[in-house]
């Protein structure tokens, strides 16, 4: 048995910036909200983290989604927590590193956006570069 053959997989997926790269030193910011209900029903959480700066002996970096129904508007931002098993963040401990996780959307509500958290450890001004990405797929209209 083969597995099935998708070809322009490009029109079953829509990929968003989560958080810019950057150069971050410890502390949080947060991406954009996208409409999840026009961009699809799971994602793939994807993190990267480039060359660290300052000498700091330890690094993190996590990125988790968050949801709201108005975009942050009245319905303030909180966690996501799927449903099922599994959880909505990825973690990094080390300079250039890369790693994704699936998520299932169908708990969700309307908007979700990437949150994330950089911590370094000692070091001079240290500094960490990184960014996130949401990968959406399964959406009712085919994104654009």
């Amino acid at each position: 048995m083969s597995a099935p053959h998708i070809s322009q997989i490009g029109a079953y997926v829509a990929a968003r910036l989560g958080t810019a790269p950057a150069a971050l030193p410890a502390g949080t910011r947060q991406g954009p909200g996208h409409d999840r209900l026009l961009l699809g029903e799971s994602c793939v959480l994807v993190a990267a983290t480039g060359a660290v700066t300052g000498g700091p002996t330890a690094q993190g970096y996590e990125v988790r989604l968050q949801h709201s129904s108005d975009n942050g508007a009245s319905d303030a931002w909180a966690d996501y927590v799927p449903a099922g098993p599994g959880s909505a963040s990825v973690q990094l401990t080390a300079a250039n590193a890369f790693a994704e996780k699936d998520v299932d959307l169908g708990a969700a509500k309307q908007f979700v956006r990437v949150a994330e958290a950089t911590t370094l450890t000692g070091g001079t001004s240290p500094s960490l570069q990184a960014c996130a990405f949401v990968v959406f797929g399964g959406a009712l209209t085919l994104p654009v």
